[in-house]
């Protein structure tokens, strides 16, 4: 009876000790699984009509290499940074009496942690609760930048110029002189992600003259491509009143591709544009410009394995017309253009006489040709003079030699 007690007693502590192995394995793996860094803060940095940037800001002491935001309970955004942050932006468009208009964020850190969830923020409350929401804004600046096509090589600098609309309807302006804040803002193409350059030193702007704002970027290193807008803030008695958001300004950033050549060439009695690109960028997109045009007249892909690409003759309505071409190779998930080429000048379609017609002898068939020539004329010769002398050998006794040699 003793050792059936025995038996169920060391069942009971096996028992007993297997589950306490189990509890603490399932603790150990809920607390690797948990949440280990604070919340961040989610808040709106800037609101222009439905469009609101939002921020998510970590505590202080933290940093973040991808930030997520979240509309209720589905990600909507996500951002990754090569280095760790302390904030970033997301661009949302809010609609009116949307019942999920509720966001939050979390971010990661460098060591694969994850944060908790941020507090809940609804749009449409903090929209009612500012002041400033129900004045209405003022007319939209105008944004311009240099070089004007937008176009830079990387090292460039771009200049950006806010100008305010001159003169500010006097309905909307409570004095004559008032102090304005100028803000740039900047949507990288394929994350939709918006960030904000402000001009830290706002100027006075009167009905009579605005001044405007000014905003240099670079050097280029690569990441400045995308599209720019900009808004100006004016400073009332009641609050601050932004402006209605500017036009568009692409900004697109090229590699320094070696730049093609462009050549006229016939084949078929056919006349035809050939652009050749670099060896080292095969598969190419191809661009054919009429020189001082923005806009391709033709596009073509070269075949894999091919650097080049051909064009017909394009329809000219002058007399002469200068054509270029450019190609355009994916690297790094981003376009990547080359420079264009010299300049080719076009008469009415027709080519020229004198270089063309040039281009079409196939030059080694005539040297070899000529070659060939004096060969045979020169055995010719040597053969004949070998021949008058064995006949000259042959009569000895002849005091001239024959007149025929």
């Amino acid at each position: 009876m003793q050792v059936i007690s025995d038996e169920r007693s060391l069942w009971m502590y096996t028992l007993l000790f297997t589950s306490l192995q189990l509890w603490a394995r399932l603790s150990a793996s809920t607390s690797t699984s948990s949440p280990s860094l604070p919340a961040p803060k989610l808040d709106i940095h800037l609101r222009t009509g439905d469009s609101v940037v939002l921020i998510c800001e970590v505590p202080g002491g933290y940093t973040g290499v991808q930030f997520m935001l979240f509309q209720y309970k589905d990600k909507v955004d996500s951002q990754e940074l090569l280095s760790g942050a302390q904030h970033a932006l997301f661009n949302i468009r809010v609609k009116e009496g949307d019942p999920h208009e509720l966001f939050c964020c979390l971010y990661k850190d460098q060591q694969n942690r994850y944060s908790m969830f941020s507090p809940y923020l609804r749009i449409e409350i903090l929209k009612a609760a500012t002041p400033t929401r129900s004045i209405p804004s003022f007319p939209p600046p105008s944004l311009s930048v240099e070089p004007s096509a937008g176009v830079v090589k990387r090292g460039d600098t771009l200049s950006f110029s806010c100008s305010v609309p001159a003169p500010i309807p006097q309905s909307q302006s409570s004095s004559k002189n008032k102090q304005v804040s100028f803000f740039l803002l900047k949507t990288t193409k394929g994350t939709g992600t918006t960030s904000i350059i402000h001009q830290p030193q706002a100027s006075l702007v009167s009905n009579t003259k605005p001044q405007p704002g000014v905003f240099n970027v670079g050097p280029v290193t690569g990441g400045e491509g995308g599209e720019y807008t900009c808004i100006y803030q004016i400073t009332k008695k009641r609050g601050l009143v932004n402006s209605t958001v500017s036009n568009t300004v692409q900004v697109t950033i090229i590699d320094m591709l070696p730049a093609p050549t462009l050549v006229l060439q016939q084949h078929t009695e056919v006349w035809h544009l050939l652009c050749v690109g670099s060896p080292a960028y095969p598969g190419a997109e191809f661009s054919l410009y009429q020189a001082d045009n923005d806009l391709p007249v033709a596009r073509h892909y070269a075949k894999w394995f091919h650097h080049k690409a051909v064009f017909p003759v394009p329809v000219q309505d002058t007399s002469v017309a200068s054509y270029q071409c450019q190609y355009s190779v994916l690297l790094r998930g981003e376009w990547s253009y080359s420079e264009r080429s010299y300049p080719l000048a076009l008469t009415g379609g027709v080519p020229p006489p004198t270089s063309t017609a040039l281009s079409g002898v196939d030059w080694p068939l005539a040297l070899g040709s000529f070659s060939a020539a004096v060969l045979f004329l020169s055995s010719a010769a040597l053969v004949v003079m070998l021949a008058c002398r064995k006949g000259a050998d042959k009569l000895p006794y002849m005091t001239s030699p024959l007149t025929f040699c």
